[in-house]
């Protein structure tokens, strides 16, 4: 009997991240929330009592209330300033941009441009810091008011970022999110 080990595909971004990380810490990273995926779905996460952040994990943590502010200004050069140019990556739902001029030019700004009263804002944002790069895991509201219909849902997302000299920048993203069922907590004002 020959036997298969099926390993898990890692994007070219993430082996300088796997190396700085080590294998071990990398991997039980990759794979452990496939084993919670069932478990998160049926049983909501209590609230978690914030942990104290490093100076690194609060600037990381101010990064994506600016890139969230940002774009609920509908402000794309504030935008530019925050995404790492042609190396960003987004993932949102099932649909996947390459660049900040691909996701500014072929999602971002025809979607911001049907919003009316728009409005996001991240909360619970876990940092953690290793080096030059941070990953975030946040919860987010959006709310907006389009032509054909209205927007009030709830997410989840994760962000890698990278530090660019004194400051940090955005350079992946995965987002999800559903309608806002009664149990949510209401959107920040």
């Amino acid at each position: 009997m020959i036997h298969v080990l099926r390993v898990p595909f890692i994007h070219p971004f993430l082996v300088p991240i796997m190396f700085s990380l080590g294998r071990s810490l990398f991997a039980a990273a990759l794979l452990a929330p496939a084993s919670l995926t069932a478990q998160a779905h049926e049983h909501p996460a209590p609230a978690r009592v914030a942990a104290p952040q490093s100076a690194d994990a609060q600037r990381v943590s101010s990064t994506i209330q600016a890139l969230f502010a940002a774009a609920e200004r509908k402000d794309l050069a504030a935008l530019d300033t925050l995404y790492a140019g042609d190396s960003l990556t987004v993932l949102e739902g099932a649909g996947m941009n390459r660049g900040w001029s691909d996701y500014r030019d072929n999602h971002l700004a025809p979607e911001l441009k049907e919003f009316q009263n728009f409005r996001y804002r991240p909360f619970e944002i876990e940092v953690r810091v290793s080096g030059d790069i941070a990953w975030a895991m946040y919860r987010y509201g959006l709310a907006a008011d389009m032509p054909e219909r209205k927007l009030d849902a709830v997410g989840r997302g994760t962000a890698i970022l990278e530090r660019k000299g004194d400051k940090w920048v955005v350079r992946h993203t995965h987002t999800a999110s559903r309608a806002r069922r009664p149990t949510d907590p209401p959107m920040a004002k």
